[in-house]
């Protein structure tokens, strides 16, 4: 008897936690359930975040900085991820690269009765002030608040420099905006933080309603997922989908030696356009491994031990 009290209490107790962590997650519709977030990323089997976004290592985003866009872009291309680049960016610093984790947020035009219940619901779950600065209290380091406001240039103006300090806080990291944001000058005197975004404007933010936090978003020509990895330089912006970021960045530095040597070799005139913008021969991939042999430099930039190079680029073209 006591055994089965014991456990009717116990399936009681479980039922109303169910039900208040039922509730929990129906009051917030804003923001995406850690369900939704692993099934949108589930291809991840590493570390995650506290919101079950994926993980990817800070020493993979730190040597990503030092990657080529387009370099990147070729690899996701080869790999069958042909819609991952997205162009036409205004920059307040051109040489300051944005990389990190993506928060993905999206808005659209305000309707009076959803953004009501929205935001009476989003209060309820616990966030504070106007709607475009729950994403930035959920930010963590290596954080991009990366937001889809579809466009909107006038009285789209999703943060000023309020709230920008308040991003670089929290993430270390800046933004990019299918939108627009206002004090440019004041926002490109705090050190470290860069906006990509549509363009600048002196109006506030109106008619728009904030609709999903960590939801798959469109970003242009792009479907980007909560935890995507983002890189922005002055060519574009690339999205790198978590379980690639690796491949893709020994991939990328391994190029980059192989680009050194052809603009050495072609400078010698040791051979011609023709014969190194192709795939190479035995004979000049003999070349490009004394080369790197006869300096350490080259050979502690090399990512892989040598027998595994090859493996890195099967998926080359060229």
């Amino acid at each position: 008897m006591k055994e089965i009290n014991a456990l009717l209490t116990f399936m009681v107790l479980l039922a109303l936690t169910s039900a208040v962590w039922g509730q929990d997650v129906v009051d917030d519709r804003v923001v995406a359930s850690e369900e939704e977030v692993l099934y949108f990323t589930s291809d991840w089997d590493g570390e995650r975040l506290s919101d079950g976004r994926p993980k990817v290592p800070d020493d993979l985003l730190e040597r990503l900085k030092h990657i080529k866009v387009e370099d990147v872009w070729q690899f996701l291309n080869e790999m069958g991820y042909r819609n991952q680049f997205e162009d036409g960016w205004e920059m307040i610093h051109e040489d300051r690269p944005i990389v990190g984790r993506a928060l993905t947020t999206q808005y659209m035009p305000s309707r009076p009765d959803i953004e009501k219940r929205l935001t009476e619901q989003g209060l309820e779950a616990g966030h504070i002030g106007a709607m475009n600065s729950w994403p930035i209290d959920m930010l963590q380091d290596g954080d991009v608040y990366l937001a889809d406001s579809f466009g909107k240039i006038a009285a789209g103006t999703l943060i000023g420099d309020k709230l920008g300090n308040s991003i670089f806080a929290n993430s270390g990291n800046g933004v990019v905006f299918n939108g627009s944001l206002r004090d440019v000058e004041t926002l490109a005197e705090l050190d470290g933080f860069n906006a990509f975004a549509r363009g600048w404007h002196p109006t506030f933010l109106e008619e728009v309603m904030l609709t999903g936090i960590n939801v798959p978003i469109r970003i242009g020509n792009v479907s980007v997922m909560p935890g995507d990895v983002i890189l922005a330089k002055k060519m574009g912006v690339v999205f790198i989908p978590p379980h690639l970021v690796e491949e893709v960045v020994v991939t990328a530095e391994i190029v980059q030696l192989r680009d050194e040597f052809v603009h050495e070799r072609v400078q010698q005139r040791v051979y011609t356009p023709g014969q190194v913008d192709a795939r190479w021969t035995d004979e000049i991939e003999e070349d490009f491994l004394g080369w790197l042999e006869e300096d350490p430099g080259r050979m502690e930039r090399l990512p892989v031990p040598l027998d595994e190079m090859q493996n890195f680029l099967q998926q080359r073209t060229w």
